[in-house]
């Protein structure tokens, strides 16, 4: 496909340092690939608040550490579609201009973190030039191509849809850490046959614990820290027999290595047990159990219900809009879906925005506004499901506090999704004897895989996902600045997308477009969501169609 040669000079936004004051724009000359490169028009950019806290951090941004940003800039930017504009000697056959495609961000290269807009330069930027860490990375390429079928925003927005994704395609380990280190806690367990079942099971270094002071209340953090010492790396599956008290398996708890598995067998309440919900989210802890038998088996998936009741709670940002938007376009949605967020515009948009859709998928759709109800949308939510509870709930809000009060009803074999990223280290009290006695599970994730991003490019091929539909701002190449400080600041109902080959395209939102461009509202849908018609229309009055 024929595509315009590239200027002799672009634009792009370096970040020298913390603070949105460090970001400015630079004109650069136009990169020429080497023989195992290409150089890459950026068609269109998605704003992730995941780049106001590199913003926020600099230099210090764990993906950015030992980095002299004032001697080597940063380009942000990962939520990126992109056209091949020139290939590398070495690449022809394998590539060829006017390809199109999008980036998986995580890169990793020999074992390293190279992500894309945070190692690697960016999105935010005009051309940008692609090398073999992306092209030969660890888990292969990492560009996935995409159609002409799929317009730039749509392309662009697969990467935070792939995050949500992940959350329901998510696969908790159901068997022990190969070649891992289990800790075996004994309290009141008498089938000492099945204990050998389950020792056999692990296969795996194995600790364990009969220590009389296992069933006292107090003193559980000084007894340990013998083992501590011993192990100071931790373990991979922490298994107990009997149910701890609260303090007992505060302390256990605190010994998992990520991606650990913290497991019961057992019935009856551990009170409440400060469980660290940050390494929930980022370092893959995880909480099982079972009354009897095999505490490895999950009774259910990560994915929602068929028919059942679910529960996304602060779902009127962008991303609660994608685990709506995700929900009623399910083969079998679930039956009944609370929305919870607090009132004002985005409460009203989610109502405009998915109440019709839920009607037609038979959904009866529930939307909550906390700030009227307080504490007692707990039992509103109680009381609207007979008693039984939520079988699905997602917290998209970091607040610790509200993910100990949606433990609390969970249904029975329900399971709850830490989305919200907060600090490893924060705590949320769960009485984690429901994992055992009533099969309830905890989980979180962060990030997405390539499995993850090709799913979801599969359903914007087949028409089945728009992924556009939550673009609320757009913006030209000079309003990347001003789109990521209304990100910071929580300006717009839906995401920012930046088209960065619309120089004169100043940050609007979808609603002041459509009132300045007439033929860009006929092309929007219902008058007031992203299409790609519309964007379209954008392209070619602003020159970059």
């Amino acid at each position: 496909m024929a595509v315009a040669p590239p200027p002799d000079r672009l634009t792009r936004w370096e970040l020298s340092g913390a603070g949105l004051e460090n970001l400015a724009a630079a004109e650069r000359e136009t990169p020429r690939p080497g023989a195992g490169e290409l150089l890459v028009r950026i068609d269109a950019c998605g704003i992730c608040f995941s780049d106001i806290k590199i913003l926020n951090l600099g230099g210090g941004h764990p993906r950015l550490q030992g980095r002299d940003l004032e001697a080597d800039p940063v380009v942000m930017g990962h939520e990126t579609a992109m056209t091949v504009v020139e290939v590398g000697g070495d690449l022809r056959g394998r590539f060829e201009p006017g390809q199109r495609f999008l980036i998986q961000a995580d890169v990793y290269y020999n074992g390293e973190g190279m992500a894309f807009g945070y190692r690697l330069p960016g999105g935010y930027s005009q051309y940008q030039v692609i090398g073999r860490e992306i092209l030969d990375g660890d888990e292969g390429c990492y560009l996935l191509p995409i159609s002409e079928r799929v317009s730039h925003a749509q392309a662009a927005l697969c990467e935070p849809w792939a995050c949500v994704e992940a959350a329901y395609s998510h696969q908790p380990r159901r068997q022990p850490r190969k070649e891992g280190d289990a800790l075996v806690v004994l309290l009141d367990f008498e089938g000492t046959k099945e204990l050998e079942d389950e020792l056999e099971l692990l296969r795996t270094r194995v600790a364990s614990l009969t220590h009389r002071w296992l069933h006292n209340s107090a003193g559980a953090a000084a007894d340990l820290q013998p083992l501590r010492e011993e192990r100071p790396d931790g373990f991979d599956d922490i298994l107990v027999y009997g149910t701890p008290h609260a303090e007992l398996a505060r302390e256990l708890a605190r010994m998992l290595k990520p991606g650990g598995l913290f497991a019961i067998q057992g019935e009856g309440s551990t009170g409440a047990v400060p469980v660290d919900i940050g390494s929930v989210h980022y370092r893959g802890h995880c909480y099982t159990g079972a009354r009897a038998g095999n505490v490895y088996d999950w009774p259910r998936s990560t994915e929602l219900t068929p028919g059942g009741v679910a529960w996304f709670i602060g779902a009127g940002g962008p991303l609660g809009q994608m685990h709506v938007q995700r929900a009623l376009s399910l083969p079998h949605p679930p039956g009944t879906i609370f929305l919870s967020q607090n009132g004002g515009p985005r409460l009203e948009d989610l109502e405009r925005r998915f109440s019709r859709l839920a009607a037609e998928r038979g959904v009866k759709l529930v939307l909550l506004d906390p700030r009227v109800l307080g504490d007692g949308i707990y039992d509103v939510v109680r009381e609207a499901t007979g008693g039984r509870g939520c079988d699905d709930i997602c917290v998209i809000i970091p607040n610790a506090q509200v993910v100990e009060r949606a433990f609390e009803v969970l249904a029975p074999g329900g399971g709850l999704d830490v989305f919200a990223g907060v600090a490893v280290g924060t705590t949320a009290n769960l009485d984690l004897g429901r994992v055992s006695t009533d099969g309830v599970r905890l989980w979180g994730t962060s990030g997405s895989s390539i499995a993850d991003l090709r799913r979801i490019v599969e359903k914007v091929e087949r028409g089945e996902l728009p992924t556009d539909r939550v673009v609320a701002a757009v913006g030209g190449i000079g309003a990347v600045k001003a789109g990521l400080e209304a990100v910071r600041d929580g300006v717009f109902l839906g995401k920012t997308v930046v088209y960065p080959h619309c120089r004169d395209l100043p940050l609007l939102t979808v609603d002041q477009l459509a009132e300045r461009h007439p033929s860009v509202r006929e092309r929007l849908l219902d008058g007031r969501y992203w299409t790609p018609e519309a964007e379209a229309e954008l392209l070619r009055l602003y020159g970059a169609g």
